[in-house]
């Protein structure tokens, strides 16, 4: 009986431990009469005496009321009474409010939920009076938890105002800024007001006076409107130490781009967005971590159309400021054999859009083929390479014209014409005579006899006389050679039985995907074309490679790609990607006849033909 009596004792000391477990919501600004486009601070203080999870609250939206920052901050508190540990925990919601219009602005019920408990907090009240300083606030104010470093700072900040000041720039001297902030997010951009296809370099830094413990990034701009090239993209923050407004701060790069806007019209480079947990001030230097969820303000770009009139026949579409060079490698060539012309543009602009000019070669010169490759750097500036492999065949010193295309370059507001140096080739041996020619004078009389008279290139040279020593060793390297095919053939055998079996038919996938693209072509919508491509690129590819090709980039799938599939296609896959993100991004004037259902047609064919390609040798 006493047992009992004890364990019910015990259920209710327990029922009554719970009993006292409450949680109270309150909410309270720091003033409550104010003038027109000043800023409050609007708290929600949740305090409970469980662990249970707590909403966090939602700024209903007012006519006339802006949210400009939100931050949070927890406490918690323990204490033994009557035999027992309380826990008290104390968690704080800040919204700071720009107020944009006179009168009587009510802040209604704001919902909590703690635990799965609903509680609301009182409304209240704020007079905003238009050109009038605020007199008065509701109760006791809320300090900032950036206040309280504010007084010992103010040495501080003159010393090294003092110092900045000598041989310092002072940044954005018209701009806003709030030292009583956290941290800020700040958007530049070098130029506002550019052509279509024109450079704008873009930069997003955080500038902080606390301690960042760390950083999140919510949201990275999306630059809808603009052919985008990453800079630098920070791994880690790299603080300097700058002036802003008189005001001393810490500053680091978050993101850099190279943005190229595609069509005339206003545009907006949009918001960065970060949350960032900081670490106030105390009697023992930093306390209390505090979340601030931060947002850059948007940049206004205002693109202007490319000139029509005088425009030369020779521009492609580049804008910016280039130079161009060509030579050849080597300087002599061989009658039949192939000889390399590179050409390089460089300067600062989207190099990606520029094509190369139909070449005047001599009459006894073949274009054989043809490979680009391009580049953005961390400086600003980019280049586009091309190799152009064409065969003489005859012997004779030739001079080529230069290599020449017209730019738009929008210091001058002018189009400027680019061209290389001129070329000279030196090419030795004898011309081959063809079929036809050895055939005592007469004309082939056949549609087989004029196939045989065409001029073919002939094979490569060895270097090696048909009296070679290695025939009196045929027999040993034949049974080497059988030995290493045997080896590799164990091998990959070992290899494929190890990995394990792909889940998805790739053909399948890539003739499904396709299916939809070709009736974006029969639609016109070749917009669409270019970016659904890329995706499917990405897709192929990061199965190819085993990986997870969407969030993956293309140099790092190709590196993660068989190297049959690198090595062979790695430059065909390079070039049909820049073809595609034309497709998607470049300007409409820039594209010309790619954008037409022929060359559309065609670019699908390709894509089909190196993505069946990638999956066979992967496969193989």
């Amino acid at each position: 009986m006493r047992v009992l009596f004890s364990f019910v004792a015990m259920l209710v000391s327990f029922s009554g431990a719970f009993a006292d477990d409450s949680a109270s919501v309150v909410a309270s600004v720091d003033r409550n009469q104010v003038a027109v486009g000043d800023v409050i601070n609007f708290r929600v203080t949740v305090d409970s005496q469980n662990s249970g999870q707590i909403s966090e609250p939602r700024f209903p939206k007012i006519s006339g009321v802006e949210v400009i920052n939100t931050s949070s901050g927890v406490e918690t508190r323990s204490t033994f009474t009557n035999g027992q540990f309380l826990t008290q925990s104390s968690r704080s919601f800040n919204f700071m409010l720009v107020l944009n219009q006179a009168g009587k602005i009510t802040i209604p019920q704001v919902e909590v939920e703690v635990g799965g408990q609903k509680l609301l907090t009182e409304p209240i009240e704020i007079e905003v009076v238009a050109g009038a300083k605020p007199r008065s606030r509701q109760g006791q104010p809320q300090a900032d938890p950036f206040e309280q470093m504010d007084e010992m700072e103010d040495v501080f900040n003159q010393m090294m105002q003092r110092h900045f000041g000598q041989g310092r720039q002072q940044l954005n001297p018209g701009a806003e800024v709030n030292p009583k902030e956290a941290f800020m997010i700040v958007a530049q951009a070098d130029k506002n007001e550019v052509f279509v296809g024109e450079q704008i370099t873009a930069n997003f830094y955080l500038y902080t006076r606390g301690q960042i413990r760390d950083i999140d990034t919510l949201k990275y701009p999306t630059l809808k409107g603009f052919w985008k090239e990453d800079l630098e993209m920070a791994t880690r923050l790299n603080f300097e130490e700058v002036v802003l407004n008189g005001i001393p701060y810490h500053r680091a790069l978050l993101v850099s781009y190279a943005l190229f806007p595609i069509k005339a019209g206003k545009t907006t480079i949009d918001s960065y967005k970060a949350k960032c947990t900081v670490l106030t001030a105390s009697s023992f230097g930093f306390g209390r971590p505090y979340q601030y969820t931060k947002v850059s303000k948007p940049i206004a770009i205002e693109v202007k159309e490319i000139p029509v009139q005088e425009r030369p026949a020779n521009f492609t579409g580049a804008v910016g400021e280039f130079k161009v060079s060509a030579k050849f490698e080597p300087q002599t060539g061989v009658v039949n054999q192939p000889i390399t012309m590179r050409v390089r543009f460089e300067g600062r602009g989207n190099a990606k859009l520029i094509e190369l000019p139909k070449l005047e070669l001599p009459p006894s010169f073949e274009l054989y083929d043809q490979k680009s490759t391009a580049e953005f750097l961390k400086d600003g500036t980019s280049f586009k390479d091309f190799e152009v492999l064409m065969i003489p065949r005859q012997p004779g010193v030739f001079d080529l014209e230069p290599v020449a295309v017209s730019v738009f370059n929008p210091s001058s507001k002018s189009f400027t014409t680019i061209s290389s140096q001129a070329l000279k080739v030196s090419v030795t041996g004898t011309a081959i005579a063809s079929p036809a020619e050895s055939n005592t004078g007469n004309a082939p009389s056949s549609q087989q006899d004029k196939a045989e008279a065409k001029p073919k290139l002939p094979p490569l040279a060895t270097g090696m006389s048909s009296a070679s020593p290695l025939k009196k060793f045929r027999l040993p390297a034949t049974l080497f050679a059988l030995l290493l095919m045997v080896a590799f053939l164990g091998r990959e055998a070992w290899v494929k039985l190890r990995q394990p079996p792909r889940k998805v038919d790739l053909k399948l996938l890539l003739t499904r995907r396709l299916k939809p693209i070709r009736l974006l072509v029969d639609a016109g919508e070749w917009r669409k074309v270019g970016v659904e491509l890329t995706n499917t690129a990405h897709i192929v590819l990061g199965r190819v490679a085993m990986q997870r090709g969407a969030s993956v980039d293309i140099e790092r799938l190709l590196e993660l790609a068989p190297p049959s599939v690198r090595n062979e296609l790695g430059s065909t896959i390079r070039d049909l990607l820049v073809r595609c993100e034309r497709l998607s991004f470049a300007p409409e004037e820039m594209l010309q006849d790619q954008k037409s259902k022929s060359a559309l047609d065609k670019l699908v064919l390709d894509f089909n033909k190196v993505m069946s390609r990638a999956i066979e040798m992967s496969e193989g």
